[in-house]
């Protein structure tokens, strides 16, 4: 800070005892205004983690710089003046910019290749102090870090591409920004981790004083402290955390839980828990909306009766609501009523028109089901072939499928604003429908249970 004072102000600085206690208070404050900005960098970090694409820039930003300023100080070094330092900020800076929409655009391969990098001078920095001038692993110094570092970076860029890994930008802001943390206030650190990159130091002879290797591990472990703060400020401020280490799911209290397995989610069990919702006590149970099932339409009886048959067995089996089943019901009718406009030559020529009504609506449903399965690398579930029905096997088992999403879209409650969620809940209800071969088991659970145990 002295040296800052006096290249600003210059003969100012030593003109008077004042100007002298001035300098001194600044030196005296130095270490903790560096303590309060790690401190505030690390606490706004733990409050981005909810938004991954800007926490990805905020990372390949600070690499960006951090590497352009490392690579490009021994060609400013030699020049030895105050410009090519203000060059040599604005480059990293401008590096900085690049990096932060790069990681914004594309945030899961480059959070990968951040952590990559960042996994590899947490190992070479500890490391470097003690290794001369000469061969590591059979690589100059200078190159220990570009072949290792590129390697994993681009091996971690090509993982989180290809798996999704929730664990990938809160371990990269752990390393990256707690090693900024630490940085900023241990200035010390900075430059040990601008040496362990270049494999030299720029500002002398090119080569390590091997008898400052203890002092430069005191500088390593002190500057643990940074990802230790980090971590503690994610988790502090972002619960979710726990979570994904714990693989996702929160335990269930004593009082609720009997210690064993969900046996209401299998076939032919007796447990019932006691619903946790109050049930309408004022609808009749011949309730119904717009039509009445005893006398609907003749364009909406045409399949009522495989619906309502549909409803009533995925309603037992599952444990839907009544009225969210006969509303879910009555939706599905007026859907397929409305598509029979694709059995019209005047909408669609013959040669283009679904087989029935059913089909139309089947595929037009389930076309984002079929992305999600494609996204998530898995095969569909459909129901089987269900001959239980009077009607065509492949038009019954379309109709079991719409029955089933809508029902689950009927009870979703705020989930239903996230497409994959509701896609997920389908698939595996409907694969636990199929393996149990649903329509053929007895199964009754109570009107509720899955708003109780799935939803809620």
């Amino acid at each position: 800070m002295t040296n800052l004072l006096s290249r600003v102000y210059g003969d100012w600085a030593t003109k008077g005892m004042a100007d002298k206690y001035l300098i001194v208070a600044f030196d005296a404050l130095e270490p903790l205004l560096r303590v309060v900005a790690a401190l505030a960098l690390v606490w706004f970090i733990g409050g981005s983690s909810g938004k991954p694409r800007f926490q990805s820039g905020i990372l390949t930003a600070l690499l960006a710089a951090f590497l352009t300023h490392t690579y490009l100080l021994p060609m400013f070094v030699l020049m030895n003046s105050q410009l090519a330092q203000a060059a040599l900020a604005i480059l990293s800076f401008t590096a900085a910019l690049v990096g932060l929409a790069l990681g914004t655009l594309i945030p899961r391969p480059l959070s990968g290749a951040v952590l990559g990098a960042s996994l590899a001078l947490a190992v070479l920095v500890p490391m470097m102090p003690f290794m001369k001038m000469g061969n590591v692993l059979g690589l100059n110094v200078s190159a220990v870090f570009p072949a290792i570092g590129g390697g994993l970076a681009l091996f971690g860029g090509v993982l989180a591409t290809r798996f999704s890994n929730p664990l990938t930008l809160p371990l990269a802001s752990i390393i990256v920004v707690g090693a900024t943390a630490s940085c900023i206030a241990i200035p010390n650190l900075f430059t040990l981790v601008q040496n362990t990159t270049l494999g030299y130091d720029p500002t002398t002879d090119g080569n390590y004083t091997i008898n400052s290797a203890a002092a430069s591990h005191f500088i390593v472990l002190t500057g643990l402290i940074g990802p230790v703060l980090t971590a503690a400020s994610i988790i502090y401020r972002d619960s979710s955390f726990l979570r994904i280490l714990t693989g996702g799911y929160t335990q269930l209290n004593s009082e609720d839980y009997d210690g064993g397995d969900d046996k209401t989610l299998k076939p032919n069990t007796n447990t019932t828990p006691k619903p946790v919702y109050t049930p309408p006590t004022n609808a009749a149970p011949e309730a119904f909306n717009m039509f009445d099932p005893a006398d609907l339409p003749p364009r909406l009886s045409e399949y009522a009766n495989m619906v309502y048959s549909a409803c009533e067995d995925l309603g037992n089996f599952f444990g839907f609501q009544d009225a969210s089943v006969r509303n879910q019901a009555e939706h599905l009718l007026i859907l397929l009523s409305n598509n029979r406009r694709y059995m019209n030559s005047h909408i669609l020529p013959p040669a283009l028109q679904p087989p029935s009504p059913i089909h139309a609506l089947h595929a037009k449903v389930f076309s984002n089901y079929m992305k999600w399965c494609r996204a998530m690398g898995v095969a569909p579930h459909f129901s089987k072939m269900n001959s239980s029905m009077a009607a065509p096997p492949s038009v019954a088992s379309r109709v079991v499928d719409l029955v089933m999403f809508f029902c689950v879209w009927g009870e979703a409650c705020n989930i239903r604003h996230m497409p994959e969620c509701l896609w997920f809940l389908y698939h595996k209800m409907m694969e636990e429908y199929t393996s149990c071969e649903g329509y053929t088991q007895t199964r009754s659970l109570y009107a509720g249970h899955y708003l109780d145990y799935v939803v809620t």
